[in-house]
């Protein structure tokens, strides 16, 4: 794609035939996205560098006539002058955009897993990967969507499953419930309720959707949901629990009926209705459109009324970024969207910037948050 038609594509000046010309260029590569994400943000600024080839040119020839230079020199100088002329793609490539600092610190870090990790009741950890590879043990089959455990009455221990950010998964247990999880989650659960009275999860932390089969199905068991700050008794029902900040649960329900103990207290949720505890007590319950808490279980992101602080707390979950805010305003910014969640982060970040009250710059997984400027 010639450098000229991205300036022009940013100027909003592109005839029908280019803009095709620029759209099959732009859904082609992650890193032509990445390229045109930065240049944009680049054009926002009140600088611009340019590049006077033709200049530059007639400065070498003018020396390389004068003089009695050998010919390899030539080919140096044309090497020189051809890097030149390519220099604006590359800039922009390599560049991180801020002609103040020059220092980088380059820091080796950990490289996180991208996997989804099982470990099961024997302490044998195994990786769900992209690949829609199918594992099987002796009381589990699993691939990279979903695992479903066995009813069996032969084994017995605790399993955790590991849902890392830009991920989700389902997890079906040995009593037919089953529970989606949302990215960076962790959920403990026995591999059989047999020797139980009771049918006992810990969501550890993070987000997860229930599908809970009905006690009558299970010799009247009761289903209990365990949390840091709260235990959820379920009879028969769907629910969400959200439990990302720390102390904090909300918890939505869709169907059913649910007992909410926490403390001391017991209270019960209808249909329609959200909890929010915090640090053991409760802040209140309020009713609510249950599907804007659940759409994420169906590859959806779901702002209405959301303060820009709220939508990159959600963001970063899937994409592993964070935000820094230039102004403290801008964190309660107000907005409303929906989005897939297998849109590139970079188309989102356009859409909310079209709304000319904020834009982005993008820094490898950071990105700072600004007042829109025209």
């Amino acid at each position: 794609m010639e450098y000229s038609l991205l300036i022009k594509r940013i100027k909003r000046g592109l005839t029908p035939e280019e803009e095709k010309q620029f759209q099959d260029w732009y859904s082609s590569s992650e890193e032509h996205r990445q390229y045109y994400f930065k240049l944009n943000n680049y054009n926002h600024k009140n600088t611009a560098i340019k590049v006077n080839t033709s200049f530059a040119w007639k400065k070498l020839e003018s020396k390389i006539v004068k003089s009695n230079t050998p010919y390899w020199k030539y080919t140096v100088a044309a090497i020189l002058v051809i890097g030149l002329l390519s220099f604006p793609l590359y800039f922009f490539l390599s560049s991180p955009f801020d002609q103040e600092n020059q220092v980088v610190e380059i820091q080796k870090k950990e490289k996180k897993s991208d996997d989804i990790i099982f470990k099961d009741q024997n302490g044998n950890s195994i990786t769900f990967g992209n690949k829609d590879s199918f594992v099987s043990g002796k009381y589990y089959q699993a691939n990279k969507d979903q695992l479903k455990i066995n009813k069996t009455q032969e084994a017995h221990g605790t399993n955790t499953i590991n849902v890392p950010t830009g991920k989700q998964f389902t997890v079906e247990l040995s009593d037919g419930t089953k529970v989606t999880l949302n990215a960076k989650s962790k959920l403990e659960f026995p591999t059989s309720f047999e020797q139980s009275d009771k049918r006992e999860v810990i969501l550890v932390y993070g987000e997860a959707y229930f599908q809970v089969t009905p006690a009558l199905e299970n010799n009247g068991k009761k289903f209990v949901v365990k949390n840091l700050n709260q235990n959820i008794e379920v009879i028969g029902t769907s629910f969400n629990i959200e439990n990302y900040n720390e102390g904090k649960v909300v918890t939505t329900l869709v169907e059913g009926e649910v007992n909410l103990l926490y403390g001391k207290n017991t209270v019960t949720l209808n249909p329609g209705q959200q909890s929010i505890i915090e640090d053991h007590s409760l802040e209140g319950i309020k009713e609510v459109d249950v599907y804007d808490y659940i759409a994420w279980k169906d590859g959806m992101f779901l702002f209405k009324d959301e303060s820009l602080k709220g939508i990159f707390a959600v963001l970063s979950r899937w994409y592993d970024i964070s935000a820094d805010f230039q102004e403290k305003e801008l964190e309660e910014m107000k907005f409303n969207g929906r989005f897939r969640k297998d849109q590139n982060l970079e188309s989102i970040l356009n859409i909310i910037e079209n709304t000319k009250r904020a834009r982005f710059e993008l820094n490898g997984n950071k990105i700072k948050v600004m007042q829109y400027q025209e």
